[in-house]
């Protein structure tokens, strides 16, 4: 399917599932299921480290629906000039992926700690890949911050495991209800493909090592009931010489280090 045909898609199924959640009406005594559509618009496209777009800006909208701890998620890439410094065929504009995430949390676990499992289906140019994951998070009463561990299992194309470590503390700030959110997250990444992972030192084995680190700030202002804007920006880096070699070798701008960011509208009910 071609990139325009593919906005039109995925913004049709937004439209229609917001809608049927706007005409459902629940009973009083019932929670009723929130919406949030939400779009970013940034410098790079950067996925786990990885650039996957160079010199280029990306349009990234997205819906998630959830109730009762169960939540779907709709989500695209449209670059507006892809520029591959390894495949030099890519040119031009172009919806390149859409991804579907399905999962549920869990919140009353002891210690006010949560639970998340559920999968994501990666729709792509290329081969589609699907991985499951499960992570657990709690917030520290004393410092007010979340740390979470996640573990990500590729099990169709490119198998492997990823292992995530975060952090991140929310800010309230003292003009027009905004928040201050710093964010730390760091990955491990186990492959089991040597190769669509291979080890930059032994082609021959597949990467095991931690991969990247990456730090984000994002300014949060409230602007009415239910729209909130939202710039952002992050730096993305190597964890080793190693991961250096990988991430350059399966970048698409060939860094390994990686500035940007954007802003974002979301609007929830």
């Amino acid at each position: 399917m071609k990139g325009k045909g593919r906005i039109w898609v995925v913004l049709g199924l937004m439209v229609f599932f917001g809608l049927g959640l706007l005409n459902g009406v629940s009973r009083a005594d019932e929670p009723a299921p929130s919406t949030e559509l939400a779009v970013d618009v940034l410098s790079q496209y950067i996925w786990r480290g990885f650039a996957l777009s160079d010199d280029s800006v990306v349009v990234q909208p997205s819906m998630t629906v959830s109730y009762l701890g169960a939540y779907v998620n709709i989500w695209g890439n449209y670059d507006t000039d892809r520029n591959n410094e390894h495949d030099k065929s890519l040119d031009g504009a172009d919806w390149d992926e859409t991804d579907f995430t399905f999962g549920y949390t869990y919140d009353k676990l002891p210690y006010g700690a949560s639970l998340d499992v559920g999968g994501i289906y990666y729709a792509l140019d290329g081969d589609d890949s699907f991985e499951l994951y499960a992570g657990l998070s709690a917030t520290c009463p004393k410092t007010g911050i979340n740390f979470g561990v996640k573990v990500y299992r590729e099990i169709s194309h490119f198998p492997a495991w990823w292992y995530e470590l975060s952090a991140e503390r929310d800010i309230s700030l003292p003009w027009y209800q905004a928040s201050l959110s710093l964010s730390a997250s760091a990955m491990y990444l186990d492959s089991k493909d040597k190769g669509a992972y291979p080890d930059p030192d032994d082609p021959g084995d597949e990467f095991s090592d931690w991969l990247y680190l990456q730090v984000g700030a994002e300014v949060n202002i409230p602007v009415g009931k239910y729209l909130t804007v939202t710039p952002k920006v992050y730096y993305s880096f190597s964890l080793s010489d190693e991961a250096k070699d990988l991430l350059e070798d399966n970048s698409w701008d060939n860094h390994h280090d990686h500035f940007f960011g954007g802003i974002g509208i979301s609007f929830s009910y």
